[in-house]
């Protein structure tokens, strides 16, 4: 299985759909540009079929880059499998402490 990221940016709203499996094998295709005046970042995990600490790896990323340029980050369309694995990893304790000013 293969991964395909779809983005759109509508305003200052970077959207960005991730289909498939995202693991050590595919993460590489995960490549997201920040563009200028970027106020939001809205990552739809609807399409998800896996996602390894790899994956989390990459999220991570974009979470502290968002940070670092002041963008807020939101997920849309976690299962409920996702939700908890990002749960026990501590994705959403990183979000908090970044997007909330503590770098």
């Amino acid at each position: 299985m293969n991964l395909e990221i779809q983005k759109e940016v509508k305003d200052s709203v970077l959207f960005i759909k991730i289909i498939g499996l995202m693991d050590y094998s595919t993460v590489d295709s995960f490549k997201v540009e920040f563009p200028n005046n970027l106020n939001k970042i809205v990552v739809d995990f609807s399409g998800l079929d896996f996602i390894d600490s790899t994956g989390i790896g990459s999220i991570l990323s974009i979470i502290h880059t968002a940070s670092d340029r002041g963008v807020d980050v939101k997920f849309e369309g976690l299962n409920e499998n996702t939700r908890e694995l990002f749960d026990t990893v501590g994705v959403y304790r990183v979000m908090e402490a970044l997007l909330r000013g503590g770098h």
